[in-house]
This record gives structure tokens, C-alpha cells and sequence, in this order.
């Protein structure tokens, strides 16, 4: 039996959960979707997952061209599990009407409420000390559904989510191009390239032996939560300054603010594109 997990991992809370299933299942091949989708068919795939966060309301712009451009098993058991904040928004919606394009669908979907990792706009929350323990708990039991094959219907948008949609999140997404341009990096930095090479959209190049930011980014703040030396700072950016909204205006990056990512994923976890995980059991302990 062949089983195939698709993930986009910033700060790790994704590509833990994706190793988490996969060790629970019986092992699984796990691919970052910074790969070449024609490279990783999952064409004679009888499991097929996808996991990643939300961003906006919605899957992640890279996820859904990756998605879109993948050839996939139709009668597989295709499941998605999207860790957020606070609102799923339309990201299983999304993830469905590529499915079916395809002539598939989800046989499953969990949202995975997570740790808070955008600190460019607030500190993480709720408390690591209390989410990790449910993180964890909450991850046994999915993990636990998906290899006995349950179905479980995705949660679709709520009214009001889409009502306020695109009032509140369009004008973030007319911007996002711009957001990188608030990233810049200080004295501490020492070229070391980890956030180059943790980047999940490949947006950042190293140039005169520092990074440089090109314009692709989903604000998943990985380059800023894996710097070693706290290197990576930020100031918001002139055109969110424009947008006047409470979130725009609280852009920022304090010294003291905790920059967070899963503790069980480290910055050579985020460089392997495609590895497999053997059923190891870890997840029980």
C-alpha cells in the first residue's frame, strides 16, 4: 500500500502533524509541496494527504497551485488536515473544488487548532506549555481515524466567515506581494543560509552573504523562528501601513517577543523535501 503526504510547513506545527499521521499509518512518503508536482505524482497512491496551515481564510497560495497541478489517484483515500488560529475559513472548500476537478474528493478533513506563529503581528498563543500537550492529543486521534480509514466530512466556511471574507481578507491578499519588503536583517546576521533553505515557497536567495527576499511570500514566518541569531527583523511594510486596519497597525517585531515554532521540528526538518517515515510509534508516547 502506497501513502503519500503533501505538506507546507513554516514554522513546523504542519510538518509535525504530517509525521505524525504518517508514523501512525503505517508509514508514508512525505513531500513539501516546494517540489515539482509532475516529480511526485500520487498517481498510484491509495493514501493521499494534505496538510498545512491557513492563511487568510484559505489554503496557502502555494498549496493550491501545487494541488492543482498534482496527478492523483481518484479512488484513493484522500484526506486534508489544515492547522489554524482561529478560523478555517474556506481552505477544505478550496482544497475540494480541486479535488474534484480531478474527479476526486475528501474522504476527510480535521481542522487542527495550533499555536499562533504569525509574531510579526502578536505573541504566540494560547501558551505552548498548555496547546503542544493538545496539539499532541488532538494528532493521536486523527491520526488514529485516518489509518482506520473513517470518513469524516470537511467543516465548511462559517455564514459569517463568509460574509465578512472578502471585506476583511481581500485587501491582505492584494498586498501580499508586498509583505516581504518588511523583512530585513541586522548585525547578528551570519549567513549561516538556514532561512534560504527552510523558505517553503523558495523566496529567499542569499546575496553578499545575506538573504534577500523576493517578493513570494505567505508571511509563514519561518525564516524568522529558525535564524539563530535573531538576525531576522521586521517593520511594516509601507503598503500595509496604507491599509489602516488593527492587524496592519500592530505589525511589528519586539526583541523580547518569543519567536515560536513546534518544538518538535528543527530547521533541518524543514530542508528535506521528500523523505519516508517509517512507522515509528513515537506518536504513542
Amino acid at each position: 500500500m502506497k501513502n503519500m503526504i503533501y505538506y507546507f510547513s513554516g514554522t513546523g506545527n504542519s510538518l509535525r502533524t504530517a509525521i505524525g499521521i504518517a508514523e501512525r499509518i503505517g508509514g508514508a512518503e512525505i513531500i513539501s509541496v516546494r517540489c515539482n508536482a509532475e516529480n511526485v505524482s500520487a498517481e498510484n497512491a491509495d493514501v493521499i494527504g494534505f496538510v498545512c496551515p491557513v492563511y487568510e481564510w484559505d489554503l496557502p497560495g502555494t498549496m493550491k497551485r501545487f494541488a492543482g497541478n498534482l496527478k492523483i489517484n481518484p479512488n484513493a483515500y484522500i484526506f486534508m488536515i489544515a492547522t489554524y488560529i482561529a478560523i478555517h475559513g474556506k481552505s477544505f472548500e478550496t482544497m475540494e473544488k480541486i479535488l474534484s476537478a480531478k474527479k476526486a474528493h475528501l474522504n476527510y478533513g480535521m481542522a487542527l487548532h495550533s499555536v499562533a506563529s504569525q509574531c510579526t503581528a502578536y505573541d504566540p498563543f494560547p501558551p505552548e506549555k498548555l496547546m503542544i500537550p493538545y496539539m499532541e492529543k488532538k494528532l493521536h486521534k486523527i491520526s488514529k481515524e485516518i489509518s482506520e480509514r473513517k470518513y469524516r466530512a470537511y467543516p465548511t466556511m462559517a455564514w459569517l466567515t463568509r460574509k465578512l471574507y472578502s471585506k476583511l481578507m481581500t485587501p491582505y491578499m492584494k498586498v501580499e506581494k508586498e509583505y516581504d519588503k518588511g523583512f530585513y536583517t541586522d548585525a547578528r546576521c551570519v549567513g549561516c543560509e538556514i532561512c534560504a533553505k527552510i523558505c517553503p515557497t523558495q523566496n529567499i536567495i542569499i546575496q553578499k552573504n545575506r538573504p534577500v527576499w523576493n517578493h513570494h511570500c505567505h508571511g509563514c514566518m519561518a525564516c524568522v523562528a529558525y535564524c539563530p541569531t535573531k538576525a531576522v527583523q521586521f517593520k511594516t511594510p509601507e503598503a500595509y501601513e496604507r491599509l489602516n486596519t488593527v492587524i496592519s497597525k500592530r505589525l511589528c517585531l519586539p526583541e523580547k517577543r518569543k519567536r515560536y515554532h513546534n518544538p518538535f521540528i528543527k530547521a533541518s526538518d524543514l530542508m528535506i523535501d521528500k523523505r519516508y517515515v517509517n512507522c515509528l510509534h513515537s506518536i504513542d508516547r
